[in-house]
């Protein structure tokens, strides 16, 4: 199969899978706090289900994905998805739907997840054989773009209604697995110049527990991978937080918003990323991909403390495009920093726990924040994460110089 069917049938395959998942963005909350009438922290709780086997499984889904091929790891992992959501649709369609069936339903998607994100993602050195970062901003472009549709879908929730939209969900799963198929004679990558030489930490006669605490000291001791992670989870914590469940609650109670109203804000947000992510591919990239990172993660919390002060929807809404745009580098410098740093023997592992640094926080920022919008209120709550993510830039910062100071 040549370069180009590879491109088209992995990008496709990834939109099978991240455009039933902007549908779940906005239907999830949606279904929790209007149809269900839900508080600010019982969306954090089942948010908070929703990323919580991230945290105990992507570690695995890493190890396997080095193991075994990942385009058979794909297959069954969009065969598998397509089931959560016929099981939500049938209890819709026989007036069962409840907030454990919710649960329920979060839990089962967010383990397909855990195996689909490292599988994936190990498989993109296979794809982007000539230019990593430029492969990298491309497919996050893709997912986002893909999530835009799906939050356009899930935004006509309270007019199609919410079983045809995960008809729609498992059907393009489905998809997913035609897709898969035509990936399953892809070569291994080669290895990078780099590494040529480093002896891998585990190999495929470890034990899986062996061979994932292996990964996990290599990350650690990595002076180019540790950093990078650091900043990632706490990203995770505050702005996965402030994304997943601060958005739709301020979206209700400030300014009466439904199903439609939850859809344009994370439009927004994503407009401003897939804008941003066009233009860095076709700048080229960043030079200084760390230090945009820094930056990025800065100017979020800039636009934070504005969402927090304005008054009408509409500028809300233009708040989170320039929001989605600093995330847009954020998330492609810091992805493309572990790619580089990340070896061929290793890199599904890493890429785990890479993953696992960039949801692993969500679900417990989604939990602290969901309770604390019921004392505070949401736009209280954005000032709270945004002063948190200064302090945490202002720490690496600090921890950077002692650093660069013992070495001199």
């Amino acid at each position: 199969m040549s370069h180009q069917n590879n491109y088209f049938w992995y990008m496709t395959c990834l939109f099978c899978f991240v455009a039933p998942l902007g549908i779940q963005t906005v239907l999830f909350p949606w279904l929790v706090v209007v149809e269900l009438e839900g508080s600010g922290a019982r969306l954090g709780f089942a948010q908070f289900c929703l990323q919580l086997p991230a945290i105990f499984l992507i570690l695995l889904g890493g190890l396997l994905a080095d193991r075994f091929n990942r385009a058979k790891i794909l297959m069954i992992c969009h065969g598998f998805a397509v089931l959560p959501a016929l099981g939500l649709a049938y209890a819709i369609s026989t007036s069962q739907l409840s907030y454990a069936s919710l649960l329920v339903y979060a839990l089962a998607i967010g383990t397909v997840t855990a195996f689909v994100q490292p599988a994936r993602d190990g498989m993109l050195n296979q794809i982007a054989t000539d230019d990593l970062q430029k492969g990298v901003t491309i497919s996050m472009g893709l997912t986002f773009g893909g999530q835009f549709i799906g939050f356009m879908l899930g935004g006509a929730a309270e007019t199609v209604g919410p079983r045809t939209l995960l008809l729609v969900h498992s059907a393009l799963m489905a998809l997913g697995i035609v897709c898969a198929v035509r990936l399953l004679d892809l070569k291994p990558a080669k290895q990078s110049l780099d590494n040529v030489g480093v002896q891998p930490p585990g190999d495929a006669k470890d034990s899986g527990l062996i061979a994932i605490q292996s990964s996990l000291i290599w990350v650690r001791q990595s002076p180019a991978m540790l950093p990078v992670m650091f900043l990632v989870f706490a990203m995770s914590f505050l702005y996965g937080g402030a994304y997943m469940v601060l958005v739709p609650i301020i979206t209700r109670d400030v300014y009466g918003g439904g199903a439609s109203e939850i859809a344009q804000c994370f439009m927004a947000f994503v407009a401003g990323t897939v804008f941003v992510t066009g233009s860095l591919v076709k700048i080229g990239g960043l030079n200084r991909p760390l230090q945009g990172l820094q930056i990025a993660l800065f100017g979020g919390g800039l636009c934070l403390i504005a969402g927090a002060s304005v008054s009408s929807f509409n500028s809300f809404l233009w708040i989170l495009v320039a929001w989605g745009g600093f995330g847009a580098v954020a998330m492609s410098m810091a992805r493309t920093l572990i790619q580089e740093a990340a070896p061929e023997h290793l890199r599904s592992r890493v890429l785990a726990i890479f993953s696992l640094a960039n949801m692993g926080g969500m679900p417990l920022g989604g939990l602290i924040l969901g309770s604390l919008s019921v004392v505070i209120g949401g736009e209280v709550s954005l000032w709270i994460v945004s002063i948190s993510m200064f302090s945490v830039l202002a720490f690496y910062r600090w921890q950077q110089s002692r650093v660069r100071k013992r070495t001199f």
